[in-house]
């Protein structure tokens, strides 16, 4: 990204003139503006159209008992069918206002969803049944690649991840299978390496940075849940061989001539790595069963590993997104820690009191440095 040095640097070596550096330089100033106009006409609308289907389904809640059911269900596909027609009017029709179409076809996903369980509720159907979840994903998901919308795929991704949950919950069997958290961490993973198939074509490369982004804060999550004590740790033969699979799909990418593709390759492969070390450790477990202790400071030592490759990648790629990712984690694994080992050892008054010390002098240090990379990245805009 072309910055305030760069461009000194350029005029003192004569590469460029004053006059050329000045017109450089009112060039970047007015892009940083247009760039920081573009980002809040985004949140403008996005807000504008949540609130406006917060209001409308107020509205159908305020007078719930007095509609009858017919009335109520086409109250609710009228308004998620308008929505809908309205955004795409805005955006593709008359192309005036496509940030503003976009927010509002992004509107009428969440009011798919929101229609399905209220439209379940009136014919009594269960609410909480996972099928409503699949549903909603089924029904949104084509506009993902129909739009080329980046925030319903996200949506997809965390639907997704709901879907699971609820299904896990309902069937019991699945827990005598695999348990809920290396279920998430293998989803996790999954949805990472389908965000990384998408960012190897032009067309499907919108959908790459969500998918990527839900994938790894699912892995991170799960992988960040294995680091306390859970009591013994089992697994089925079956779940070292779903890792290894997915460690060996990676890569066949990561190692093909399709990397050079792949925009952050270091990331990619760190979540790779997770794959690798999960399917090797599940088996291990299998075969040679450990303590609980050393499970626990098994997985602690990946989860650092990989935070700070994350760290390394972030900073290699220039990529703030997974700077930011690895340092909130990072932060959250030292508070867990913290508990962990003071939570006995100090008076309870110490404790916070030391706690939110080293919080606050963490979390000032992390964001200047978070702060110094980002204007480093994107030349001097934070």
């Amino acid at each position: 990204m072309l910055d305030e040095d760069l461009i000194r640097k350029w005029l003192d070596e004569g590469t460029i003139d004053r006059t050329q550096a000045e017109k450089m330089r009112t060039d970047l100033t007015e892009y940083r503006k247009e760039r920081r106009s573009k980002k809040q006409i985004v949140a403008f609308s996005t807000i504008g159209a949540i609130l406006i289907g917060i209001g409308a389904i107020l509205f159908v809640a305020s007078n719930w008992e007095k509609l009858g059911n017919t009335v109520k269900v086409l109250l609710l596909v009228g308004s998620t069918v308008g929505i809908h027609y309205t955004g795409y009017r805005l955006k593709y029709e008359k192309q005036k206002y496509p940030r503003a179409g976009s927010a509002l076809i992004f509107l009428s996903a969440l009011f798919f969803g929101a229609s399905l369980f209220l439209i379940a509720q009136i014919y009594n159907i269960n609410a909480n049944n996972s099928t409503l979840v699949l549903i909603w994903i089924l029904g949104v998901f084509p506009l993902v690649y129909g739009y080329r919308s980046a925030p319903i795929a996200g949506l997809c991704s965390l639907l997704f991840y709901l879907w699971i949950g609820l299904l896990y919950g309902e069937r019991a069997d699945f827990s005598e299978l695999i348990n809920i958290w290396d279920l998430y961490l293998i989803s996790g993973i999954g949805i990472y390496f389908i965000g990384t198939l998408h960012g190897l074509a032009d067309k499907t490369k919108h959908a790459e940075v969500p998918f990527k982004f839900m994938g790894l804060q699912a892995a991170l999550f799960a992988l960040f849940i294995h680091t306390f004590e859970l009591g013994e740790y089992t697994v089925e033969k079956i779940v070292p061989v779903i890792y290894a699979v997915l460690g060996i799909l990676f890569l066949a990418v990561l190692l093909s001539p399709l990397r050079k593709r792949l925009a952050s390759f270091q990331a990619d492969a760190s979540v790779s790595v997770i794959a690798l070390l999960m399917a090797g450790i599940t088996l291990t477990t299998i075969y040679i069963p450990a303590s609980e202790n050393i499970y626990m400071v098994v997985f602690n030592v990946i989860f650092l590993g990989i935070l700070t490759f994350l760290l390394y990648a972030g900073y290699g790629t220039e990529n703030i997104t997974i700077i930011n990712t690895a340092m909130f984690w990072f932060i959250l694994l030292i508070f867990a820690r913290y508990f962990d080992f003071f939570w006995d050892l100090l008076p309870r008054s110490l404790f916070f009191i030391v706690g939110g010390l080293v919080l606050l002098v963490m979390s000032v240090v992390m964001e200047r440095k978070r702060r110094e990379l980002k204007a480093q990245f994107t030349g001097g805009e934070q």
